[in-house]
């Protein structure tokens, strides 16, 4: 399906708008850090930048989370967006939600930017997003 980008909420939500109906989006596959964790606001300003240029968004929907947000592959041309933040280490595989043809492309994308320690896998130490959720509000979902 085919949405317009109404914004950016952070590294791994959007807001869209499907016809006349404006919902938010959460990247299937992936999570991102929280904008106050280390690479939360790279993450969401590259996201911005793979988006920016292009207000129609191929969106394929794959689910809805418990908080009624469309759960969504983002494909701009040829790229998916999800695993090309992977790729570049702006996201960690959410394994707790990858299923069948999703979960080998999506943990060899996060493989390659660990192997290469890009951006969030270049620290010694991290608190992956679920945990830091979990922690600071009590709410490991993102």
């Amino acid at each position: 399906m085919q949405c317009q980008l109404e914004h950016i909420r952070d590294g791994d939500t959007l807001v869209v708008r499907v016809g006349t109906e404006i919902t938010d989006l959460r990247l299937y596959g992936i999570d991102c850090p929280e904008l106050d964790q280390p690479y939360g606001d790279v993450a969401r300003s590259r996201l911005q930048e793979l988006l920016g240029p292009h207000p129609e968004l191929d969106v394929i929907e794959l689910d809805r989370d418990h908080y009624d947000r469309m759960v969504a592959e983002v494909w701009v041309g040829k790229c998916c967006i999800n695993t090309q933040l992977l790729r570049e280490g702006l996201a960690v595989a959410y394994r707790f939600h990858l299923q069948g043809k999703y979960r080998q492309r999506y943990i060899t994308a996060e493989a390659i930017a660990k192997r290469q320690k890009l951006q969030w896998w270049s620290q010694s130490e991290f608190e992956m997003p679920w945990d830091y959720r979990r922690r600071i509000r009590g709410d490991g979902n993102g």
